[in-house]
């Protein structure tokens, strides 16, 4: 038992402690820990049964900027360890996890918020040069906090069985158990306010809209949004490009200039536009590299980025992981001297979907920092503001594509197979969900560096980043507005009765649109972000109004 209880206290702390991502991404989710808290309690089968239960419960949630509405982590886990310890139905896992998930969101703050101190401390070491500690502080602290708040509870629930943790569950009142349900329903307004922070612009804000009503009136799901606000999106692009175009053409009249080209090795006079794909290009290719970042150096640096998310807090969310993810390139490209003054940049806020789409943003933010250290007018806030303008965007699509739409079918077809008992389906689950995000991953890491590198001063000029932005905000607009309509799960159950007739509050809303409720939330929580309040606080401030409302039979839960 003592073996057993080590190897899922060690689960439970690498689920939280994202130290690399190929390794860690899959133990967030039950379909594969539970198989694992299985092997390493000698009864896989059980195991791989409760956790396809779990699992089930969570396919259609999405832990959206830097918010996890219910940690499927804690709850996979310790769900799964709770049903072997007890021998139990699997399907009675579910009863298990879900008090686990909840309790595992305070977990989640505790862990989140203590990491915030290690980014100070990083702001000490840079300012003092000391750029190896960047390393340290990323990987070594988070660890240690990780241990004692998973870890050891973890350890104690399979060390010393399930008597005290039943019998806290127990404890807690029916009526508190639903309140907690209630401020799980609230919870992903947060997420999706954060997201609509980076994606919101006053232009695009309708399509949020229209995202949220095509949900409640034609009930189209989140991969229907997703399709649809795509193809809106490439034909915004395709217009704005065609009218940027005949703009440029129009206003750009043809200038004498003497030039030595293949066509013209005399260097003769001759018109050109001066576009951003004429002489911007050629500026830009005239310019002899001569410090350059090699293949390796980019594997490396990819391989690093993996441990973005090590000393994820709430403060930066992202932005220690990828200073740690920068030191490998930067000591390349510039000299000691210059090194921590440089990684300084990184050191803000960032938050983006990490695995897919969101590493394009890093080979971009490479080719710029390369250019930079080559002597092109690019400056430490050109670079952070492509990154800053590319986040929201990015994490609006990866987080839709990854979450949203890959993993539900994934996991679905998995967890069908483990119901059947056949152990192919968490295994298939989890190769072929690594294998596809980090082969997309890499392939954007690269695909962004390759093109930023070759265009690197166009880029900041012709104004691609904006319309490029603006078709990731549609899609991303509108695939929020699906999610804060099938996400945000409250509704009210408020009755009163007027002579023989009973007034139902839900039903008058219904009337005047579905979903005017969880709409209304993500507007106030969005409003709350806007004005720059502090993420916890809007945390604290969901769980005291959701249990209070609760309690008063304001809100409750929509029953699936």
């Amino acid at each position: 038992m003592l073996l057993s209880a080590i190897l899922v206290a060690l689960l439970a702390i690498i689920s939280q402690w994202w130290f690399f991502a190929p390794i860690t991404r899959c133990m967030t989710y039950p379909l594969t820990t539970g198989l694992l808290v299985g092997i390493f309690m000698g009864d896989p089968m059980l195991g791989m049964l409760a956790g396809a239960n779990i699992q089930l419960v969570y396919l259609g949630w999405i832990n959206a900027g830097g918010v996890m509405p219910s940690n499927t982590m804690v709850a996979g886990i310790y769900g799964s360890a709770l049903t072997i310890l007890s021998g139990a139905n699997p399907k009675l896992a579910v009863t298990f996890a879900i008090p686990f998930s909840l309790l595992g969101l305070l977990m989640v703050q505790i862990y989140q918020t203590v990491n915030s101190f290690w980014v100070h401390r990083a702001d000490k070491a840079l300012d003092e040069g000391k750029v190896s500690q960047i390393r340290f502080l990323n990987y070594v602290p988070s660890f240690i906090v990780a241990f004692i708040v998973y870890g050891i509870p973890a350890f104690c629930l399979v060390m010393f069985g399930k008597s005290w943790t039943t019998s806290l569950i127990s404890a807690i009142p029916a009526q508190f158990t639903t309140a907690l349900e209630v401020v799980g329903g609230l919870m992903p307004a947060l997420g999706i306010a954060m997201l609509l922070n980076y994606l919101g612009k006053r232009e695009l804000n309708a399509f949020f809209i229209i995202g949220f009503f095509l949900t409640v009136y034609l009930k189209l799901d989140i991969m229907a949004i997703a399709i649809f606000s795509a193809c809106i999106a490439f034909l915004v692009f395709i217009a704005q490009s065609r009218s940027n175009k005949e703009t440029a053409t129009a206003a750009s009249p043809k200038k004498k200039v003497r030039r030595l080209t293949l066509q013209n090795r005399s260097g003769a006079a001759e018109e050109v536009s001066p576009t951003a794909d004429g002489p911007v290009a050629t500026e830009a290719a005239t310019i002899q590299y001569t410090k350059k970042l090699t293949h390796s150096d980019l594997v490396k640096t990819w391989l690093w980025e993996q441990g973005d998310e090590a000393a994820y807090n709430y403060e930066r969310l992202q932005a220690l992981g990828l200073t740690n993810m920068m030191i490998h390139p930067i000591r390349k490209l510039y000299p000691k001297d210059r090194q921590a003054d440089e990684l300084k940049k990184y050191m803000v806020f960032f938050n983006t979907e990490p695995h897919m789409v969101g590493p394009i943003i890093h080979g971009v933010a490479l080719s710029m920092e390369e250019a930079r250290a080559n002597g092109q007018n690019v400056s430490a806030d050109d670079i952070n503001s492509v990154r800053t303008g590319l986040m929201g965007p990015a994490a609006g699509i990866g987080d839709t594509v990854q979450q949203g739409i890959f993993f539900p079918i994934l996991a679905s077809v998995g967890a069908s197979l483990a119901l059947q008992g056949n152990y192919l389906g968490p295994v298939m689950f989890t190769v072929i969900f690594e294998l596809v995000i980090y082969t997309i991953g890499y392939i954007m890491f690269m695909f962004g560096y390759r093109k930023g590198k070759e265009s690197v001063i166009s880029i900041l000029k012709n104004g691609l980043i904006g319309k490029v932005t603006n078709a990731f905000s549609i899609v991303g607009l509108m695939v929020v507005g699906a999610m804060a309509a099938s996400r945000v799960a409250v509704r009210t159950p408020l009755v009163w009765t007027v002579g023989k007739s009973t007034m139902k509050l839900q039903s008058i809303l219904n009337q005047l649109a579905p979903g005017l409720i969880p709409l209304g939330i993500t507007v106030l929580v969005w409003y709350l972000v806007r004005k720059k309040v502090n993420p916890t606080w809007i945390i604290l401030g969901i769980f005291v109004a959701g249990i209070l409302l609760s309690y008063l039979n304001v809100l409750g839960i929509v029953k699936a």
